[in-house]
């Protein structure tokens, strides 16, 4: 039996675009032993899947540890995990991060061959220091090839893999509440979307009056309803706002665990998302998604079946890149997707749905 260690701790929305590589091992190795690193608010979501999960989820905490490097808590929690990482001497090491943190999980595990990014497409240079094989692929590659070609390029592998999608396992009390969320007789309609227009970048967000009005156009013209999404208190306002405005045919729901997320996402006919986790994981499921681009790039990071589209927005000011706009965090106008017109925008979900919803 092989055993092989995948190191890529965060964030939720990169650990789910990396899940097509553990579907891919376990349909290649299937009596491999594959164990994971991850921060601990996501091993919940990795220990949930089906039903490829790994056999052991190594959890670590690292904004705690770096907060309070000298509490005794911090310091016990970190020498279990060093311990437990080190039980197992590991066929092959898979680095999918490609950073200073997770070149210091590289590194500490025992594994007799590390494999990780070339220096042209590596996050960080530390990383090179950690891994004993590298492979660079090109810039402009999907994400999701990008992790999956790292393996592929190791196993000499050039045959195409068509991702299945996972499911996650969803406990009783979700089950119950999703029942109750696709009974609403809000939902009602002939086509139901999900919006999930939050993100914790501000230049990634839709302008709440640009989303209004397409809203508006979507409803009219197909007599659709809306589940709106919202996990902050800040999306919960906007969230709660947009179905008022909508209140004859839309719901408003929080708090959602990520199973029952993604288990209402297969129940949808689509979802209307930006560059975020709720885009990322909608890509687990057959379900259709329309998302919206500005500063970052659609063609990398968007899911790649045919049923995802997604609308690019420009850049007034003749900014271009390949993965992201250097301005991302501190471009004062984010005007690559606030000024998106509603007409725009409704011209693609138009074309969107002619093409895959009907």
């Amino acid at each position: 039996m092989q055993s092989i260690l995948l190191v890529r701790t965060s964030a939720i929305g990169d650990v789910i675009q990396t899940l097509p590589v553990l579907e891919y091992l376990s349909h290649q190795f299937p009596t491999a032993q594959i164990d994971w690193v991850v921060e601990k608010g996501i091993a919940p979501l990795l220990e949930q899947i089906e039903p490829c999960r790994p056999r052991r989820v190594l959890a670590i905490d690292t904004k705690k540890w770096i907060k309070f490097p000298l509490a005794l808590a911090s310091l016990r929690e970190i020498k279990h995990f060093y311990h437990s990482l080190r039980e197992v001497h590991y066929d092959l090491l898979f680095d999918l991060q490609g950073n200073s943190k997770s070149a210091l999980v590289t590194m500490a595990a025992r594994a007799k061959e590390k494999v990780g990014f070339g220096a042209k497409c590596v996050r960080e240079k530390t990383n090179l220091l950690a891994t004993t094989t590298r492979y660079d692929l090109p810039l402009e590659l999907n994400i999701r090839l990008k992790y999956l070609g790292l393996l592929q390029r190791h196993f000499k592998d050039d045959s195409e893999y068509a991702f299945s999608g996972v499911r996650f396992q969803l406990p009783p009390q979700d089950q119950e509440r999703l029942s109750m969320i696709c009974s609403s007789p809000f939902l009602n309609r002939p086509l139901t979307l999900m919006v999930a227009v939050g993100s914790k970048w501000a230049n990634k967000r839709l302008n709440q009056e640009t989303l209004h009005a397409f809203l508006a156009k979507v409803a009219d013209r197909f007599d659709a309803a809306f589940v709106f999404i919202y996990g902050s208190d800040e999306e919960r306002f906007n969230a709660e706002k947009m179905q008022r405005a909508f209140a004859n045919c839309s719901i408003s729901v929080g708090q959602l665990s990520l199973p029952l997320w993604q288990a209402l996402m297969w129940k949808v006919d689509g979802v209307i998302a930006v560059d975020s986790a709720a885009l990322h994981l909608a890509g687990t499921t057959k379900t259709p998604t329309f998302s919206v681009f500005g500063p970052t790039s659609a063609e990398l990071f968007k899911p790649m079946e045919s049923w995802h589209h997604a609308f690019q927005g420009d850049c007034p000011y003749g900014k271009s890149f390949v993965k992201q706009c250097a301005l991302l965090r501190s471009c004062a106008t984010g005007a690559c997707i606030k000024e998106i017109s509603p007409e725009a925008l409704f011209r693609s979900f138009e074309k969107w749905h002619n093409e895959c919803l009907l």
